[in-house]
């Protein structure tokens, strides 16, 4: 499918990326997941940097098994999530990607389980986006339950995983973040970490020092985006975070300001190059719909969605899609790649058609 639009007297076209399709259709061991980040090891985020850095992907709920030749899944597990990684080369759509659970092939774990304070035997992570700064690699996971609701988030964790640690990680460490609040009203729960821009490091367009973390406002029918910023030296201090409050940069979750809504949990930020801000998300969440905003500084003011591709769902078993998101470093002169998810509101037909529940990729041109 190929999209001609014009937005901001630019124009934009919309391709699919069946090359990143196939590195995901897998028939042994992962064979499909929910969410998905990509995390260069270098630090280095700009496009084609996929040449010269090995990339992490981490994965939520993952099936674990066997696809048969008819396109069923077979002796499969589904656990809370897994991770990949892409070595460095000179193919973005290489083979040379290797898959990894907690546990062995027989039988998958989890790569990352709740280890902090408050953790209970019941919680689970999802994972959300990450980067690397000084020879370390830091995750953010929203630490679930499946009370009061199926999915209820309980907080949000930074995972910290040294230079050369391997997976299943076993050097990794786990804090509790005070980015997180729950529903107060009509006010949703408050999280950060769907979306890490840079704009620290020393390969970065145009550089202001900090990093800047997006997340959620989760308004019941309309999530709103959230953002925070710190300095590269300070992430790790939380204490130095402060949150774009509408006006300035104040010290607190319970300060921030949305700045834009009927965005999604997971989405991304990417810096153009004319300096200006790209916002890439799924709009509504489910929609089926993927949209753009754009801004001339990181907190905004951001401008009105645009839609750029309709997802082409098939009819029958209930397929929605979802968490649409940029990719930088993956990307390169022939467009920004963009991923979203696939599920289906019948659970069982995961088991009959593979095809459900792995991320599909678009490219996005700017010309």
């Amino acid at each position: 499918m190929n999209l001609i639009l014009y937005y901001m007297l630019q124009i934009f076209s919309v391709e699919r990326a069946p090359e990143y399709d196939s590195l995901f259709a897998r028939s042994s061991g992962w064979t499909g997941a929910d969410g998905i980040y990509s995390i260069p090891l270098s630090g280095e985020d700009l496009p084609g940097k996929w040449r010269r850095t090995n990339t992490l992907f981490v994965f939520s709920d993952t099936f674990w098994g066997d696809v048969d030749p008819l396109g069923n899944r077979t002796n499969t597990s589904m656990v809370n999530n897994t991770v990949a990684v892409l070595e460095k080369n000179n193919q973005p759509h290489t083979t040379r990607i290797r898959f990894f659970s907690g546990g062995s092939s027989s039988n998958p774990e989890a790569v990352f389980t709740p280890q902090t304070s408050s953790s209970t035997a019941q919680d689970f992570y999802w994972l959300k986006d990450g980067i690397s700064i000084d020879n370390e690699t830091h995750i953010f996971a929203a630490r679930m339950r499946t009370s009061p609701a199926p999915f209820y988030r309980y907080g949000i964790t930074l995972i910290t995983i040294p230079q050369g640690d391997l997976p299943p990680f076993p050097n990794q460490t786990q804090r509790e973040t005070p980015f997180w609040r729950d529903q107060i009203g009509n006010i949703g729960q408050l999280s950060l970490g769907g979306a890490i821009l840079d704009l620290s490091a020393s390969d970065c367009l145009y550089p202001d020092g900090f990093i800047y973390i997006y997340g959620i406002q989760e308004d019941q029918y309309n999530k709103k985006t959230i953002v925070a910023r710190v300095q590269r030296a300070d992430f790790k201090n939380f204490s130095k975070w402060k949150v774009w409050d509408g006006s300035g940069w104040s010290a607190g979750i319970d300060n921030a300001a949305t700045i834009s809504g009927r965005t999604s949990t997971e989405m991304s930020v990417t810096q153009l190059p004319n300096g200006k801000f790209l916002m890439v998300f799924m709009r509504d969440t489910i929609s089926g719909v993927i949209s753009i905003r754009t801004a001339p500084h990181p907190e905004g003011p951001w401008s009105p969605y645009k839609d750029i591709y309709t997802v082409p769902i098939p009819p029958g078993q209930g397929i929605f899609t979802y968490h649409a998101k940029a990719h930088p470093h993956l990307s390169g002169k022939d467009g920004l790649l963009i991923s979203y998810n696939v599920n289906a509101t019948d659970f069982w037909a995961h088991f009959s058609n593979a095809d459900i529940y792995r991320p599909r990729f678009i490219r996005l041109k700017m010309q």
